[in-house]
């Protein structure tokens, strides 16, 4: 097999990075200067406990002059904004039969790729990866990938793909449902709103109560949601249950010593997610509409209210608009504004 990642920005390299290391064919498609680093130095992947450089990778910025093959695999890890675009562009170099793996938060791009691509799959990606610099990426935590066929099943490409990762060194499930592992993964994904407004890497927020009792509140505003709405969310081969990571939210206790080390790791080992990097480089939109935008839209179809996810949608998105950094409300003012909105 060869893995052509579209869209290899932090999470992309590091999968595509991971599948290069065990002898895969993998070509790695991103932005310069990350792309340009890559070709002179390899990419450099700092893992928890490890690191090593991964110099067999191709890179290109661009699908022009990349010949397609007979056993293509597409790996798209774009952001949910850029999918219809990057969709296009693939279906137009490889064709409708490639099979195409969507590596992306949100439930929507699967369905998006469905329209021009036969083979669609989606991969839900339990990690917190970072780029560090360009040519550095960061897996600070976890090491989950559940992959399956959109909208259900399994077949052999899901098991061929699935034993690649495994053996990349990724703890790899392969539920019935897909989507379902998604949407719990999306309602996770909410608070990194939260932790990009307040300014706060993903550590501190499980060290200290008044954080986790926020990000508990929004994900069981979400539950409630998308219970009403009967969509499902649990899979017996899926990682996540969403009312026990709820429970464990709101059962932090201060520790002073575990808030202390939190406080003091060095930066490139804080956990930051996405949507808070987006702020940090000013790139003017996040990814919120796909994330606590659902939610929103969900509770406004059933007549529910959803002052935490609206509150945090309208505010992450200001700030991208206006190029506010992270940190631009304490959690102390932005649980008034929930409270007032």
């Amino acid at each position: 097999m060869r893995f052509i990642v579209h869209g290899a920005g932090a999470l992309g390299s590091l999968v595509g990075g991971r599948l290069a290391a065990t002898g895969a064919e993998v070509l790695l498609i991103g932005r310069d200067p990350h792309i340009a680093a890559i070709a002179e130095r390899g990419l450099e992947l700092r893992l928890p406990g490890s690191g090593q450089t991964i110099r067999n990778l191709s890179v290109s910025t661009t699908l022009a002059g990349v010949v397609p093959g007979d056993d293509d695999h597409l790996l798209l890890a774009v952001k949910s904004g850029a999918t219809p675009g990057a969709v296009q562009e693939l279906r137009e170099h490889f064709g409708e039969s490639v099979p195409l793996f969507c590596l992306q938060n949100g439930v929507r791009n699967e369905e998006l790729a469905a329209r021009r691509f036969l083979r669609v799959y989606g991969v839900m990606a339990g990690l917190v990866a970072r780029l560090i610099e360009p040519g550095v990426v960061a897996q600070l935590l976890y090491n989950d990938l559940s992959l399956g066929g959109y909208p259900l099943g399994s077949d052999e490409t899901v098991l061929a793909v699935a034993a690649a990762l495994e053996e990349a060194g990724f703890q790899v499930t392969t539920p019935e449902s897909i989507m379902a592992v998604k949407w719990s993964k999306l309602a996770l994904n909410l608070n990194n709103a939260t932790l990009a407004i307040i300014d706060c890497h993903l550590q501190l927020a499980m060290a200290r109560p008044e954080i986790a009792c926020f990000m508990a509140e929004v994900v069981e505003e979400a539950l409630r949601v998308l219970t009403v709405a009967g969509i499902p969310m649990a899979d017996p081969g899926g990682p996540y249950h969403l009312s026990n990571y709820i429970g464990q939210l709101r059962q932090v206790r201060a520790d002073q010593a575990v808030i202390a080390a939190a406080e003091g790791l060095p930066p490139e080992k804080r956990a930051y997610p996405s949507t808070w990097t987006d702020l940090h480089e000013r790139r003017g939109e996040t990814e919120a509409a796909f994330l606590n935008g659902e939610i929103v839209l969900l509770g406004e179809r059933f007549g529910l209210p959803t002052p935490y996810n609206s509150t945090l949608l309208e505010i992450v998105e200001q700030m991208a608009a206006d190029r506010e950094l992270p940190g631009t409300l304490d959690l102390e003012r932005l649980a008034v504004l929930v409270a007032a909105g």
